[in-house]
């Protein structure tokens, strides 16, 4: 076979490695996949041009001969070929959700999930009417379905006991969880309970009267000492500051990645809409919420999550993970377990108690998984928005199941229904992809059909 043929096969091969790589190393669909596999191409035909140019100067240094081009190209086609499939095993993903034979189909056994001295009751599944044969599908889609892998957790409580509870990934009971923004509605919480402490005296205060640090951003600014806890709470301040535009200069990749105080640079955008009237995201709104709390309470925001919420649902194994980088006092992302996620459902299903203690009002629970605002979320269906919780509804044939949820980036939920005195927790890591709203339609679809099923 002549040089060129040679040439020509390695380059085809080359190029099908670069496809191979979408499927096997990105979650790529749609447009997208056409622009990795350009740039999967582009990296190896740079590749073998450089690798080229490079031996070529080589031979002429060395003053060797060499047949031709497509001779001297031969070596860097086969050179990056390596590279290319190095690249795809380097960044491959050889973990498995569960331990099965490699070719045998894994088959799911449901186990009664353990009892441990965390405040939790455990029971049997089919004692509660759960149909198990709906979990197994559920779990075993978990494990064999690549369209919904990097599941983490599965947890379904109902009348206060665990029936199941699956982890994936090597994850455990004890694995803590990124819960991303379901961190919002553990601020509702907090702020529900300076209420109750009498810290804060009422949603409608204008949230500049706990931030008096930015005096001279609210004064003269009647639009802006306007906006009040509430506005803050259901993510309709008015400011310019929305996650889901790129464009906003309050967006929170612009903030994130900026230096200074972010709870200034929020306040000191413009205005663009009267407060209470425009649902606008901003998690930059939700961290302002936080700060208000510690300033309104004098403790650091983690001591004060720790003696009025943590420590009266006996939270123990959770760890601070981001804090505001002038702030070290307002920490905003706070990992938790599966089950001490379910916590947070819990003492809101029990009506703000937790075995006996009313650790925030039921007034509260009321008002913040109330339905002010409607969401801009055309993925989700435009849902409602409590106060930093999120409001689904599930139907059933005729029959609604309201529930409220929060949830994070990735597929973190925790569905709380009272009509069917349950909870569901997921947790994966599906961060930026389409796989994170797995949970919600397998909670409509299956799960709430089947506790619907279970009254009977």
């Amino acid at each position: 076979m002549s040089d060129g043929r040679k040439l020509l096969c390695w380059t085809f091969f080359g190029f099908a490695v670069c496809g191979l790589l979408i499927p096997l190393i990105t979650d790529a669909s749609g447009t997208q996949t056409y622009i990795n596999l350009a740039s999967f191409a582009l990296i190896y035909t740079v590749g073998v041009g450089l690798l080229t140019a490079i031996t070529f100067w080589v031979y002429r240094l060395m003053a060797k001969a060499h047949s031709s081009w497509q001779a001297l190209a031969l070596i860097p086609s086969k050179a990056m070929v390596v590279f290319m499939i190095g690249f795809g095993l380097f960044w491959f993903d050889f973990s498995s959700p569960r331990p099965h034979a490699m070719f045998g189909e894994y088959s799911y056994s449901y186990a009664l999930p353990t009892l441990r001295k965390d405040g939790w009751s455990v029971g049997e599944a089919t004692s509660e009417g759960i149909d198990t044969k709906v979990i197994k599908t559920i779990v075993e889609r978990f494990v064999s379905d690549p369209k919904f892998k990097w599941q983490h957790s599965f947890v379904l409580i109902k009348n206060n006991k665990i029936l199941v509870e699956e982890y994936f990934y090597e994850h455990t009971v004890d694995t803590l969880h990124d819960l991303r923004s379901a961190n919002k509605s553990i601020t509702s919480i907090l702020v529900g309970i300076a209420l109750q402490q009498g810290l804060i005296s009422s949603v409608n205060d204008p949230i500049s009267m706990y931030l008096p640090e930015y005096e001279e951003l609210f004064a003269g600014a009647p639009d802006k000492a306007a906006i009040t806890i509430e506005h803050m709470l259901t993510m309709q301040s008015g400011l310019d500051a929305n996650d889901w535009d790129r464009n906003s200069p309050g967006n929170e990749n612009r903030v994130y990645q900026s230096d200074g105080d972010w709870i200034h640079k929020l306040f000191a955008l413009q205005m663009i809409n009267e407060p209470g009237t425009t649902f606008s995201y901003s998690s930059i709104g939700e961290i302002a919420l936080r700060q208000a709390i510690m300033n309104a309470s004098g403790m650091p925001l983690d001591e004060f999550a720790k003696k009025y919420l943590f420590e009266p649902l006996s939270i123990q194994n959770y760890q601070w993970t981001h804090r505001l980088p002038n702030r070290s006092d307002v920490p905003y992302r706070v990992q938790l377990t599966s089950r001490n996620f379910a916590k947070l459902g819990q003492l809101y299903l029990n009506q703000g108690t937790w075995q006996g203690d009313q650790i925030v009002s039921s007034d509260w629970v009321k008002a913040s998984t109330t339905k002010h605002a409607t969401t801009t979320e055309k993925q989700l269906g435009f849902p409602g928005y409590g106060y930093l919780w999120w409001k689904h509804d599930f139907w059933v044939e005729d029959e609604l199941f309201e529930g409220f949820q929060a949830q994070g980036n990735g597929g973190q939920f925790l569905f709380v229904f009272p009509k069917l005195n349950s909870i569901i927790v997921f947790t994966s890591r599906n961060f930026g992809n389409s796989r994170q709203i797995n949970p919600l339609q397998i909670t409509r679809d299956e799960i709430v059909p089947m506790l619907a099923a279970a009254r009977g």
